[in-house]
């Protein structure tokens, strides 16, 4: 066999690192000439995320906040031949901005959280040095807006039976959306519910109000789940949402209401009727009392004020 020579080794990429104007660092890699390098495949935001969705942590996830987190990262997605590492905050911040201006602030924040849980993610395994989210600030309002008791009691009055069901349950169950479509009938046992809730996994014994009672003894057993959409089928999730939102529109009601506004509504409901943070969480599930005092503001500062009020006596100018 006659000799060939052997072929020279490729030229390793130089490496520059630079410090941008928040306080980051962008690596760069030249090939030798000046030629900037192909990104690494481990390097981009589509590997990142795979290797994120391969990970313990990510198993240790509930299936809800998987499914919401791969929801929320689709604009990253996108783009996910961008190298991880060249992700900046002005771009986070363009994107999150992007999702507001569609009227969605709660889902621009909920891109900026997925996105943050991903990065730190990637930080802690060396895919990446710095998080383009850090100390990006949540939009103003960009949160769910709890029900009015008014409302709820429209909706009560003019939703289909199948809507109205719906509304009843979270608002004397006070549960989120996929707890809602998942509750079985062997989950009730004529005075109280028993489940565990998929994204926390607490467990819950939940007294049924005499209200709700009296309508869940009355409701026809169309499935084995609880709730069923208009042709008797069990809930999805996604669907739920949507076909609440379509009946709001066609009947006129005020728009912007989501299911897990029901949620805050309950949970404010409680507060009115002086329920302590424990009881409340008892019923709601909440691990801390800071999201409990989030949803309960309201409720809480008109409850307050009332007594005050009434400790002023009477006849003083």
């Amino acid at each position: 066999m006659p000799w060939q020579p052997k072929s020279k080794p490729k030229p390793r990429p130089k490496v520059v690192k630079k410090r941008l104007a928040d306080g980051s660092i962008k690596t760069y890699e030249y090939e030798r000439g000046g030629k900037a390098a192909a990104p690494r495949e481990r390097d981009t935001i589509t590997m990142l995320i795979q290797a994120y969705q391969g990970s313990p942590e990510w198993r240790r996830l509930s299936a809800a906040t998987q499914d919401r987190y791969i929801r929320y990262l689709r604009p990253l997605m996108r783009i996910g031949d961008t190298r991880a590492a060249d992700l900046t905050r002005r771009d986070v911040t363009t994107i999150r901005n992007a999702i507001d201006e569609t009227g969605k602030p709660a889902a621009a924040n909920a891109f900026v959280r997925a996105s943050s849980a991903l990065y730190a993610w990637g930080m802690d395994n060396s895919f990446v040095e710095t998080n383009p989210t850090f100390r990006i600030k949540p939009i103003p309002g960009g949160h769910f807006p709890a029900w009015t008791p008014n409302v709820a009691a429209t909706a009560l009055d003019v939703l289909p039976e199948h809507l109205r069901r719906l509304v009843l349950v979270a608002l004397y169950t006070g549960q989120r959306r996929g707890d809602l479509c998942r509750l079985a009938w062997s989950n009730y046992d004529g005075a109280r519910l028993r489940l565990t809730q998929e994204k926390t996994d607490v467990s819950l014994v939940i007294p049924i109000h005499p209200i709700l009672k009296t309508a869940m003894d009355g409701w026809e057993r169309r499935a084995t789940t609880i709730l069923t959409n208009a042709r008797g089928w069990p809930w999805k999730p996604g669907s739920a949402s949507h076909g609440m939102k379509l009946a709001i529109d066609r009947l006129d009601l005020p728009s912007g209401w989501n299911i897990h506004g029901l949620r805050k509504l309950a949970a404010a409901n409680l507060a009115e009727a002086g329920c302590s943070m424990n009881e409340i969480a008892a019923i709601t599930g909440h691990k801390t009392t800071a999201m409990i005092s989030f949803y309960t503001a309201s409720a809480d500062q008109e409850r307050m004020a009332t007594a005050a009020i009434h400790r002023l006596p009477v006849g003083r100018k």
